[in-house]
């Protein structure tokens, strides 16, 4: 049993303060200003400065040109290329996350076929075990060179850069490292092609904490909702917190929708939408939202929508309360 009285206490420390990815999940992202993928567009000047030389510094000029000697280009029809794209590319698990520095890092799983079913991915980080993802050394025959076939040619990179997205798996193990790379690295019509996405997530308090930390909490299933409509799989693994699990073994049950039904609401229109499976687990026990709202539907037909889904918050979260006293 927790004790409500230094869980009171450590909670008013924060105040009004949001979770922790929230500044970024509000951040606009950066708009590039140089097109990568073909065809190039010509765009007239956007102002009057613009169209004056002697008062503005001119871009680079970009083109494009034809890659007549190039075999791969010219002799493979655009389906056969994209299979050996999805050769070299896919098939993969990205571990990303931010080191000492705030740098971020990208290292190659060892295991990527055993990936959905295991979260102890330990080994891929050690030294011994890092797969460089860039350029090949000749003393390392496990490199990828991942960069070099995108950055060949504009028309190997606007044809296979779709598949660095859609046909590998993109894991994260820190909150700041999945936002950085949600909003402000890939710009939208790259993260609309991501397919399987991995989360444990990590929060100093619970998300209903106070106003602004239920913003955020929603407003992060609503991005994924509506920014990543091509997810097939979405993975959260939410992050043991003794202050977290006490107001979720102190709140009853049916009143906990304040942060269950953002989760069960993107998992029910995702899946409804694309198919895409959402699973949320906590100590080593996974729980299926749209599962658990289509088992309650199936045992109530007669009953609406709204009553449905309050069902399930509710069934959810007893779910997840008893998760906690699983040995996890």
């Amino acid at each position: 049993m927790v004790d409500l009285n230094i869980v009171t206490g450590a909670l008013k420390g924060w105040g009004g303060q949001g979770l922790p990815f929230g500044t970024l999940l509000h951040s606009s992202p950066p708009r590039r200003q140089r097109t990568l993928t073909a065809p190039l567009h010509e765009t007239a000047p956007s102002s009057f400065w613009q169209r004056l030389p002697s008062w503005s510094t001119p871009e680079p000029e970009q083109r494009t040109n034809p890659q007549t000697q190039c075999a791969l280009l010219t002799t493979l029809p655009l389906d056969i290329r994209l299979l050996i794209y999805d050769m070299v590319l896919g098939g993969m698990a990205f571990h990303i996350g931010n080191d000492t520095t705030g740098r971020m890092t990208c290292y190659i799983c060892q295991r990527a076929e055993g990936i959905v079913h295991d979260d102890d991915h330990q080994a891929c980080l050690a030294p011994t075990k890092r797969r460089p993802s860039a350029s090949p050394r000749e003393d390392y025959t496990q490199a990828t060179g991942l960069l070099p076939l995108l950055v060949t040619c504009r028309q190997i990179y606007s044809e296979a850069i779709e598949t660095l997205y859609s046909a590998n798996t993109f894991e994260f193990w820190q909150n700041q490292a999945a936002l950085r790379f949600l909003r402000i690295m890939i710009p939208p019509q790259r993260l609309r092609c991501i397919r399987r996405f991995r989360w444990a997530m990590q929060f100093p308090h619970h998300p209903n904490i106070n106003a602004r930390s239920r913003t955020d909490w929603s407003d992060l299933f609503a991005f994924f909702a509506n920014e990543t409509y091509g997810l097939q799989h979405l993975y959260l693994k939410l992050k043991r917190n003794y202050l977290v699990e006490a107001i979720i073994q102190q709140t009853p049950d049916e009143r906990a929708a304040g942060w269950i039904e953002p989760m069960v609401l993107m998992a029910i229109d995702a899946n409804r939408k694309r198919k895409c499976l959402v699973e949320i687990a906590m100590n080593g026990v996974v729980h299926v939202p749209v599962d658990i709202f289509e088992n309650i539907q199936r045992r109530h037909r007669g009953a609406g929508y709204r009553e449905v889904l309050d069902w399930t918050c509710t069934e959810m979260h007893r779910r997840i309360r008893l998760s906690l006293d699983a040995p996890g």
